[in-house]
Formats: C-alpha cells, sequence, structure tokens
C-alpha cells in the first residue's frame, strides 16, 4: 500500500547531446533502439495470447506472472517454484545483449501500453487503435527504475550534472556480473532542481522527439502527509467551464453564496479565431483552385494546427495554474471542497445535423474541457488534495441542466441571451455560468455525506435536503393558483446571494482584477452594485517556463 501513495510528477530534462562523444553518441541510439525492439516483441506477443493473459474482474489488465511463463526462461528460482528451461516466446535468446532487468523493464513498459489501450477501448470500442500499430520508425522508451541509473553531480566537469545509466550491451555476452555504465550530461535548471526536491526520483525514460532533440524524462513520487485543518469552516467552490468566459467559479459556504470570479481570455480567443479562419482561406482555396497541387496548401494546414494546439494548450495550462492559485488562496480560510462539471457527451449537441451551424461545431469540437479538468486534477493532488473516491475533496459531477435551472427555486428558466439567465417563477435574475457554478457546487454537497450533517441556509440548505434524491433534470412549475407566495421584495439581490463578482483578465503575461470591468451583462450589472470583497483575490501569477528548444539552463 506504500508504494501506491503519491503523486506522480513528470520532469523532462534536455541532453546536452552537442557535447557527447560519438561513441556515447552512438551508443545510446543502440539502446533506445534495442528497447524499442523488445517492447515491440512483447507487444506482438500479448496480442497474440490476449485471451489468457487477462484478468482482473473487467479483464483489463495483463497477468504479469503469465506473461513471464510464455517469454522468459528461469533457471535459478526460489524455494518451491519450478524451472522454466525453455519458453514458447524466448525473449532471452532473441536480445542476447540485454540483461534480465531491462527486459523485465520492457515488458513493464509494454504492459502499462497494453492496458491503456484496454481502457481506450472500453471508451471507444474497437475504434481504439492498438499500441503495435504505431509507426515502425518511432521508437519506444522503457522506463528504467532507480537500481539501473543514478543522477549525479560533478561540480569540476564541462557539465555539472550527469545521468549515470546502465549500459549491459558488452557486459552480458561476456557473462560479466558488473556492468559497464554510460554517462549522459544534462542540462538542469533550477526549476528542475526544484522539481526533484519535491519528492523521490522513481523512474527515467530517455527519448527523442520530433525535431530530432534527446531528452531524459524523470518520475517524481511526491508524498504529502500533511493533515487537513478541519477547525476551518466548509465551503464548495463550484467551478462551470465556458468559451467566452473560460471558467466561471462561485464559493458557496453554509450560510450564503459568498463569491463569484470570472476568468477570461479574450487573447486565447482571438488567436483560435484568427487561425480558424486561415484554415477556412486555405480549405476554400482547395475547393475553387482545381488546377493547383495541394500538396502546399495541406504543409500550411497541418502548421496552423499545430500552432493552433500550441496556443490553446498553453493556454490552458495557465488557466489551470490560475485555478490553482485561488483554491490556495480559498484554502487557507475554508476547509475547500472543489467541484466541476462534466460535460459528458456535449460534443453530440454539435454533430452536423442538428442545425447548430458550422462556426457552432468548430467551437464545440476544439474546446479542451477535458484537459482542464484532469490538470486540475493532477495538480490538487500535488498539493495533497484527495482526489479519488465519493467522499474525496475533489469531484466531477453532471452538468446536464446546471445553467438552466435556477439554483433559488428549482424551476426551469429561460436564457435570453447566451449569458443571461432569468427564472419566470421566482423572477430571479443572474448569469448564466453563475447559475450553473452554484448548482454543479450543490451537487457535491448532495453527493457528500460528510458535508450532509452541516447546518445551512439557501442552497446548501436545499442540497442536504435533497440527498440522493436531486432533481438532475429542471421541471417547470405548475404556476400556483391564487395569491403568490413570493416575496414581494427585489429578488435580484438577497441576504442569500452574494454581491462580490470579480472579472479576471487572463493573458500569458499578466493579470489583472478589476471589479470595475463589465461585458455589458445586464444580469451581473445588478449584483456589481455593492461589493463585499475588495481588493484581488487572486496572486501575482510566477509562471515556471518549461525549456525551450535549447533545453533549459546551460550547466557549463
Amino acid at each position: 500500500m506504500a508504494r501506491s501513495r503519491g503523486t506522480i510528477v513528470s520532469v523532462k530534462v534536455p541532453i546536452n547531446w552537442e557535447s557527447m562523444t560519438n561513441r556515447s553518441r552512438q551508443r545510446l541510439r543502440q539502446i533506445v533502439g534495442r528497447d524499442s525492439r523488445a517492447i515491440r516483441a512483447f507487444l506482438g506477443i500479448i496480442e497474440q495470447h490476449e485471451n489468457e493473459l487477462l484478468t482482473g474482474r473487467k479483464k483489463n489488465r495483463i497477468h504479469d506472472g503469465k506473461l513471464d511463463k510464455l517469454t522468459l526462461t528461469a533457471l535459478r528460482t526460489k524455494t518451491g517454484f519450478g524451472q522454466r528451461p525453455s519458453v514458447l516466446h524466448d525473449m532471452k535468446a532473441r536480445f542476447p545483449r540485454m540483461s534480465q532487468n531491462e527486459l523485465q523493464e520492457c515488458r513493464q513498459t509494454a504492459v502499462a501500453l497494453y492496458e491503456s489501450f484496454l481502457s481506450l477501448r472500453e471508451k471507444k470500442g474497437w475504434q481504439a487503435s492498438r499500441p503495435r500499430t504505431i509507426k515502425s520508425t518511432w521508437r519506444i522508451p522503457r522506463w528504467v527504475f532507480t537500481q539501473r541509473f543514478k543522477i549525479e553531480y560533478n561540480e569540476s566537469s564541462f557539465s555539472k550534472w550527469w545521468l549515470n545509466l546502465r549500459d549491459s550491451l558488452d557486459s552480458v555476452p561476456e557473462g560479466r556480473k558488473t556492468h559497464d555504465r554510460l554517462l549522459l550530461p544534462l542540462k538542469i535548471s533550477p526549476f528542475h532542481i526544484n522539481q526533484f526536491r519535491r519528492g523521490d526520483v522513481k523512474a527515467c525514460q530517455i527519448f527523442i522527439d520530433r525535431s530530432r532533440k534527446w531528452w531524459a524524462n524523470f518520475a517524481v513520487r511526491v508524498v504529502i502527509d500533511e493533515a487537513p485543518d478541519t477547525s476551518l469552516p466548509p465551503a464548495v467552490l463550484g467551478i462551470d467551464l465556458g468559451i467566452e468566459k473560460a471558467v466561471c467559479t462561485t464559493l458557496i459556504t453554509p450560510e450564503k453564496v459568498r463569491e463569484t470570479k470570472f476568468f477570461k481570455q479574450k487573447e486565447k480567443v482571438e488567436l483560435i479565431r484568427k487561425y480558424d479562419r486561415l484554415v477556412a482561406d486555405l480549405q476554400r482555396k482547395i475547393s475553387i483552385d482545381d488546377n493547383s497541387s495541394p500538396d502546399g496548401v495541406f504543409q500550411k494546414l497541418r502548421q496552423i494546427r499545430h500552432k493552433r494546439e500550441n496556443i490553446a494548450r498553453e493556454y490552458d495550462r495557465v488557466l489551470v495554474k490560475y485555478l490553482l492559485d485561488y483554491i490556495e488562496e480559498l484554502s487557507n480560510k475554508y476547509t475547500l471542497y472543489v467541484s466541476i462539471g462534466r460535460l459528458k457527451n456535449i460534443r453530440n449537441v454539435a454533430r452536423k445535423g442538428n442545425y447548430q451551424g458550422s462556426q457552432f461545431r468548430g467551437m464545440i469540437h476544439s474546446w479542451a474541457f477535458a484537459r482542464i479538468t484532469e490538470s486540475l486534477k493532477h495538480g490538487l493532488a500535488q498539493k495533497g488534495w484527495s482526489v479519488d473516491g465519493k467522499d474525496s475533496k475533489f469531484q466531477v459531477v453532471s452538468e446536464a441542466w446546471t445553467s438552466i435551472m435556477c439554483w433559488k427555486c428549482g424551476t426551469k428558466g429561460v436564457r435570453p441571451k447566451q449569458n443571461y439567465f432569468k427564472c419566470p417563477s421566482c423572477g430571479h435574475k443572474t448569469n448564466a455560468d453563475r447559475n450553473g457554478a452554484i448548482n454543479i457546487a450543490g451537487r457535491l454537497i448532495t453527493l457528500t455525506k460528510s458535508l450532509h450533517s452541516v447546518r445551512g441556509l439557501g442552497k446548501w440548505e436545499d442540497s442536504v435536503k435533497t440527498g440522493k434524491h436531486s432533481r438532475l433534470k429542471a421541471r417547470k412549475k405548475k404556476p400556483s393558483q391564487g395569491k403568490s407566495l413570493l416575496s414581494s421584495k427585489d429578488q435580484t439581490s438577497g441576504l442569500g446571494e452574494s454581491a462580490a463578482v470579480h472579472f479576471v483578465q487572463m493573458d500569458l503575461l499578466g493579470f489583472g482584477d478589476d471589479s470595475k470591468m463589465s461585458d455589458n451583462d445586464p444580469a451581473v450589472a445588478s449584483t456589481m452594485e455593492t461589493l463585499s470583497v475588495v481588493g484581488s483575490d487572486v496572486p501575482t501569477l510566477k509562471q515556471e517556463k518549461e525549456t525551450r528548444s535549447s533545453g533549459g539552463i546551460s550547466s557549463r
């Protein structure tokens, strides 16, 4: 059980290829190429004997012991275990320059790849591509564990940091018990050192990317044993994902809805639309001009696609960083729970033939909401949060009907505009994303038993009362016959509703939080008349930039 604790963090360090000798370069190519061939061989054996090797209740795991009986001979065994002088697929005879430990590492890498394929096959069916169908020219690196490598520091050498890797290409055929070592110079920056200090380095992976640059990828296990502070009052943060407004968060406490914060990325939206227009122009050019060769146009389309993906990925990373900073700040004041909406089957709404338009389809299909959710979950796990299980502090809940169901009375409302919600029953008016974030937070309260004992008001009390039988779909109530039971007071901003609304414009260079900003939303304008929170709620961004083409700070 102790081995499974903690969170794995990946740290990618560039290899100083220019300072390596020709022999070291050749030896590294031989090791990575040999490992790739061994992993592909294991994948082929697993595919051939898949029915025999599958285990587990859902048949989604590979039995390591049965795979060993098919691939690895065993002459020296423990008492009570029989020898295996011959096997059906003798990997030791097929790869005579690999040690027993290296073969086992290749086997574990192949098993992990195939189990990932099995998980993907549960979602996509037989359309999921098998790991062995990857191009034969691509190299599949193996995971090297701590017994076979070391990170060394040498002050007197030209490169201060080195990766000391086991090299068995010559020692295994010669029958030597002490294997040779291969020293690889690394370009380690202070950012990499800080990441290594967070936990224990458990494994290493050496690979070459598409631009022919060599990297060493280290797996660092981060374990945080800090006990949660139960003396702080409980609170739930509901997160509603959007496109124009990247994220809307609303904080709910047992007393009332505390504050709402909008994270907007106008610069990202403008850049994405710019590249979408370029793609449309190039596609139009192909359809109109039949005489010209389309190869050059297709190459431009591929370049634009990669640029667009890099922009979206970079902005999503910045967005998650801001959310983590905001959550960490709130955790100092509350025993915080975080709930985010799961946009399941939302792409089906944007299918061709649903009369939504090509612009709407492109917008939905380019929305990487799953990446934001998984990145946020991984970031919270690094901070010691419990992110799995029914009573975890981070949960992904269904987002169905959250933006159209009034959080005050539970009646189905109307949205005259995309960002404007109005309830015909109680007359409540608010931003649609804010309404959805409050309902998302309420669903976490419903699903978390430890919060049911906390007495509250408003949305908190409503979520505790409904329990497991909370309405997932909003039904429009029948109009009451006779005198209305609603209060004659204004329902726009009552005691149970927060008046603190923050607009946050995010870009890659700076961070602003100005409560006077507005997006011409009538619902938001009405809730901004009186502010209960003064000042910025998000600290200044301290973004550690990932190593670029040169690979970090040279250690020379």
